[in-house]
């Protein structure tokens, strides 16, 4: 509808239609997508500093699926339990501090850092992090 409608004023204004049309550029197609692995926990990368590494795992929960991404760099890292995308219901169940705190601990490998923060929404606690410390000691 708007091109006829820009191709009505074009002629009214005396400009040539057809000209309009084959003078545009084609716009150029978007780079090339890779996609690669990511490497074990702690490997080199370049410079010689330990790569970032992300982790998703599916969990199960007071009878939910939950999705608890574990994101590393070096020693440190993060990780946050939230409802996993394909959810029906977007908010976290009730769950045990020292349960979470297992759960974290045996999936990431690491002791968790600092307490836990919540993210509530209009509906209730829509996610959970934490901050890890990975350096085993």
């Amino acid at each position: 509808m708007r091109v006829f409608f820009l191709a009505a004023v074009m002629s009214v204004a005396g400009a040539p239609v057809s000209s309009f049309f084959e003078t545009k550029a084609a716009v150029p197609l978007p780079p090339a997508v890779s996609v690669e692995p990511l490497p074990a926990a702690g490997t080199a990368g370049e410079g010689g500093t330990a790569r970032q590494v992300v982790a998703e795992h599916s969990v199960g929960i007071n009878g939910r699926r939950l999705a608890l991404s574990v994101m590393r760099e070096g020693s440190a890292g993060i990780a946050v339990l939230s409802a996993a995308g394909t959810s029906a219901v977007p908010v976290l169940p009730e769950i045990a501090e020292v349960q979470l705190l297992n759960l974290i601990r045996s999936v990431s490998g690491c002791r968790v850092y600092g307490g836990l923060s919540e993210l509530a929404g209009r509906q209730g606690i829509v996610a959970i992090s934490a901050g890890l410390d990975c350096s085993g000691g």
